[in-house]
């Protein structure tokens, strides 16, 4: 049994986001922090691309910054993501329990959970039953949402989730994109050297490989609602845990936060350091 801490931070800048995971991660290998599930959104809305990526492949910082878009390195791998009204969540714990085994084993216990979340909503999904290798995963051209992999979840063969992890020292830290409000489409006009055609294909393609929520309700969902359908959904999947939801950090957790943010996901050294 895991006792789960439960966050829900709004509007937070890319750098300071991708700083909290990291910095709760770090403190819980040290035995200094709770095993976290943690919900988020982002502003301004931003691309985020994999560890292993190269920005200037995967992003044009003149046509982010032109829109008053931000971006960030993650620490995890995967692929270029468009965040933009979605709900994002992190999974940060040991790797035991429903998370024995290898990351795949890993990936399927988290989308059941995330599987019943979208049940709370009114939305069957599926689990992708195929799989990308590491080369396709890194596929600059390839962002995330345009294919599945394995435990992935999706709509009507179109994907509503993009995830990755990192794993150390026997310690996870996964998070993803639940789509709410948009398609991954506008992708096409963040990749750097394409053509106006190239980026009308793309985003025509990506339109049709991706879904977000409310294309599918006829009722908006809200963040707040999303996320306590999947606060709901972790509950139920998971009910031998136990669960407690926190109003912020702890004071430790912030300082080291404001840390990373500070000299590393928001220094270019990290971000252009492939």
């Amino acid at each position: 049994m895991i006792s789960w801490r439960i966050i829900v931070n709004v509007g937070m800048p890319p750098a300071l986001n991708m700083a909290v995971d990291e910095a709760i991660f770090i403190r819980l290998r040290q035995g200094k922090s709770q095993p976290t599930i943690r919900f988020y959104n982002w502003e301004p809305a931003t691309a985020s691309f994999g560890y292993n990526q190269e920005i200037n492949k995967e992003i044009s910082i003149d046509f982010l910054q032109s829109r008053n878009l931000g971006y960030v390195r993650r620490p995890t791998g995967g692929r270029l993501v468009l965040h933009d009204q979605e709900i994002t969540y992190a999974v940060i714990a040991p790797v035991k329990f429903q998370f024995q085994g290898n990351i795949t084993a890993s990936y399927a216990a988290i989308s059941q959970a995330l599987a019943a979340g979208f049940g709370y909503l009114g939305i069957k999904v599926d689990f992708e039953k195929g799989s990308l290798s590491p080369a396709q995963q890194r596929e600059s051209s390839n962002p995330c949402f345009s294919s599945s992999s394995r435990y992935e979840l999706n709509y009507q063969h179109r994907k509503i989730v993009g995830s990755a992890q990192v794993r150390k020292d026997d310690y996870l830290l996964q998070h993803g994109s639940i789509l709410l409000d948009k398609d991954q489409s506008g992708i096409a006009w963040i990749i750097p050297d394409l053509s106006a055609e190239q980026r009308l294909k793309l985003a025509h393609y990506l339109g049709r490989k991706t879904v977000a929520v409310n294309h599918i309700l006829e009722k908006t969902v809200t963040f707040q609602e999303g996320v306590e359908a999947f606060i709901q959904g972790f509950r139920s999947a998971w009910n031998n845990d136990h669960f407690h939801q926190e109003k912020d950090l702890e004071e430790e957790e912030k300082i080291l936060a404001g840390e990373l943010a500070e000299n590393k996901y928001s220094r270019m050294e990290w971000n252009a350091k492939k």
